[in-house]
């Protein structure tokens, strides 16, 4: 048999393999979930890899680790797979674009629905809620340094993001920052250094959240979105409804490594397509007392 060669098909089987292999990093248990054999799955990795001219694992031992090439070709073929079972109706989690602003719905375990809606950025000149005016004037006055004087203002209001290999790492989270507000202090002060994907959420719920992180952080700019979801309060594990605008800011670190940062308000004034002959229940008293500053 010939080598593949670069030029090769990808498949979806070899995808899932890597994927499936990535997580468990342990054959056995890879071959049992996709319910194939250990050979199928050793043969889809060896082509996989022939394919894109990389290793993606390497092997000590009978233990399987990620090479770096392999972690940082995951966020990919995770998304590759999810909007695979998009297009087939068999994903939790479904986006669509409309005059290139996105909306995306998913629904969780629990059969809870979130919705999200992409918003142009003039919107927030028109009008826009007064703490993201603020902090989209500051990041333009800034010119999207993060440690620009111009950002201080709204750094309180923030959190911020740095991507590594394995994903996306929260390093600073503002304490005034609808985040902190509504998940508590222990939580906003534990959750420094930790990786987005710890949160054992999943990897749907995830990309309905961060799902538009990596373009803004590599390409810079600016993005509004309106936001229906489930959310924890910092005393409970029981999830509760909640509305809010996020907008993500490409910025810069001093070193001139790429940041995002982000800016979120607990509100009712969202405007989310699916959801105009929805009835949502109100936010209640204390969230509104909470969020009223």
């Amino acid at each position: 048999m010939s080598k593949l060669t670069r030029n090769a098909n990808v498949s979806v089987d070899m995808l899932r393999a890597f994927v499936t292999l990535a997580e468990c990093l342990n054959l056995t248990r890879a071959s049992e979930t996709l319910k194939v054999t250990r050979q199928t799955v050793r043969r889809h990795i060896t082509d996989l890899e022939e394919i894109k001219g990389e290793k993606l694992f390497t092997l000590h031992r009978h233990e399987y680790s990620l090479t770096q090439f392999g972690a940082e070709s995951i966020p990919e073929a995770k998304s590759i797979l999810r909007q695979i079972e998009g297009w087939s109706g068999s994903a939790n989690l479904a986006r669509r674009s409309a005059e290139f602003l996105e909306s995306a719905e998913y629904t969780d375990s629990d059969g809870r629905k979130f919705y999200s809606q992409q918003h142009s950025i003039s919107s927030i000149a028109k009008n826009g809620l007064p703490i993201l005016k603020a902090a989209l004037a500051s990041w333009g006055s800034a010119q999207t340094q993060i440690e620009d004087s111009a950002m201080e203002d709204i750094r309180p209001y923030m959190v911020v993001y740095r991507k590594s290999a394995g994903g996306w790492i929260c390093v600073e989270i503002g304490e005034e920052s609808a985040y902190a507000k509504w998940f508590g202090w222990a939580w906003s002060k534990s959750a420094i250094g930790r990786l987005l994907q710890e949160d054992n959420a999943g990897d749907d719920y995830n990309d309905f959240i961060a799902g538009a992180y990596a373009r803004i952080y590599s390409e810079g700019g600016v993005r509004l979105d309106h936001i229906y979801a489930h959310l924890p309060r910092e005393d409970s594990s029981e999830s509760v409804p909640v509305s809010f605008q996020r907008m993500l800011m490409g910025c810069v670190f001093p070193d001139e490594t790429p940041a995002l940062a982000m800016v979120a308000v607990i509100t009712d004034q969202i405007e989310i397509k699916t959801l105009e002959n929805i009835e949502l229940p109100p936010l209640s008293d204390e969230v509104k007392a909470i969020f009223s500053t």
